[in-house]
């Protein structure tokens, strides 16, 4: 039942089908034109006979002695029919012993043909007769080859359109088996690809193309599962160690001080819940197509920074203009938000941004006069959980995805980031955006 309900089946019946169809009926036009064709031959010779035999009679010539001229189909029975004064008598030239005319048998079908003329004897009507059991025949034995031959060609037709669908729907069947077969541990696994153009092709291509996201999007769930395990797992077990020494000291422990511990690490837990979720969110996409005031962004992201009671940085905006890309607000603003806090963090005393329009991108600066990145360590620090200060706390120094979200975002977006020596003696971070021209 399967085999019957396939696509192989039923390309091979529709085809069979209609080329059943097709080959009756050019059997019954073919069957039909070559009747019509010798009739009409017949008919020419008919004519072409009795113009002879009119010609001679014209002449003079004794009926009996009528030379006709051997056509192809054989010659035909001619008698004549003559008028003298009004009386009427028919002269069949097939009864004399001598007689160059055939004679047809009386229920014999046949092609006629007629000639009037004017003699000295009076007026003559020629008759020419030819029979059509050879047009009989002739049909007889194509109608016989047709029914022979056409049910060899139909089933012909059909073995070929079955072996042809199979043979072009074999690779088909090779992609279902291998994605069949593919599951989340071999997820990396790719269908066969075809060397051809045609559709099979593009769809092993499409598939695999399929898979590679698929792949990407469970290696990001996967990453985003061990990030969280690995940032987590240090503030909760503070937490928990807090409690626990606090509750064998009974009475004697500073609750106060244990209160005000837990909950900075619940701050830093909060933080970091928040941070992966908006990694997780930029690295799985979200709407890029509005238009954004890049400008607008680190105006206000400056000013929040520069008010803000915990950062004693001067953050110098004066070569901020107007700049537009189209991109997601929130994501932009994250880039912006995270290279002010990496470059008011590892900062003596300036910060300073720029903001231009350079050709088809919104160019993005931010320098520092803080210690500056090694060259070697400039391309490691986008990775995640990277501390380039190993000694440095985790309160002061940050959870270490700041800086790989904002390569991540630059990315979607189709820009990017690079980092290089400021002017201020620190480091400088260069993000590229495609402009909104």
């Amino acid at each position: 039942m399967k085999r019957f309900s396939s696509v192989r089946f039923r390309v091979t019946l529709v085809a069979t089908g209609l080329f059943a169809v097709a080959l009756i009926l050019a059997s019954f036009g073919l069957v039909e034109r070559v009747r019509n064709n010798l009739e009409d031959e017949i008919r020419k010779t008919n004519n072409e006979q009795l113009n002879a035999v009119a010609q001679q009679l014209q002449r003079g010539v004794d009926p009996n002695s009528v030379d006709v001229p051997n056509r192809p189909g054989g010659i035909p029975s001619i008698r004549i029919e003559r008028r003298e004064r009004g009386e009427s008598n028919n002269d069949d030239l097939n009864r004399g012993p001598n007689s160059p005319f055939a004679t047809l048998p009386a229920n014999d079908p046949r092609v006629r043909a007629q000639r009037r003329l004017t003699l000295a004897s009076g007026t003559v009507t020629l008759v020419a007769e030819r029979s059509l059991a050879e047009v009989t025949t002739t049909t007889d034995r194509i109608n016989d080859s047709l029914t022979l031959g056409v049910p060899f060609l139909i089933v012909l037709m059909g073995l070929m359109t079955w072996w042809l669908t199979g043979r072009a729907l074999r690779p088909v069947e090779q992609i279902r088996s291998e994605a069949a077969a593919i599951t989340g541990s071999t997820i990396h696994k790719r269908v066969p690809e075809p060397t051809t153009n045609d559709e099979i092709g593009r769809l092993a291509r499409t598939m695999n193309s399929m898979l590679d996201r698929l792949e990407e999007s469970s290696q990001r769930q996967r990453r985003f599962v061990s990030d969280a395990s690995h940032e987590l797992r240090s503030p909760i077990a503070t937490i928990r160690a807090q409690l626990e020494v606090a509750k064998r000291r009974g009475a004697d422990a500073d609750w106060s001080a244990v209160a005000d511990r837990i909950l900075a690490e619940d701050a830093r837990l909060e933080n970091a819940v928040t941070d992966l979720l908006d990694l997780a969110r930029a690295e799985e996409g979200e709407n890029i197509d509005a238009v954004i005031d890049i400008d607008e962004i680190v105006l206000t992201e400056a000013d929040r920074y520069q008010n803000s009671e915990i950062v004693n940085t001067t953050i110098d905006t004066h070569k901020v203009s107007a700049g537009r890309a189209r991109g997601n607000p929130a994501q932009c603003t994250r880039i912006v938000r995270n290279l002010l806090d990496n470059a008011c963090r590892h900062a003596k005393s300036k910060v300073a941004v720029s903001l231009t329009t350079e050709q088809e991108f919104v160019v993005l600066i931010v320098d520092d006069d803080g210690p500056g990145i090694p060259l070697a360590d400039r391309d490691r620090v986008f990775d995640r959980f990277t501390r380039l200060d190993e000694g440095r706390s985790r309160d002061a120094g940050g959870m270490g995805i700041g800086l790989a979200m904002v390569r991540t975002i630059a990315d979607r977006h189709g820009g990017s980031v690079t980092i290089g020596d400021a002017p201020l003696g620190g480091a400088r971070f260069v993000v590229r955006l495609p402009a909104e021209i």
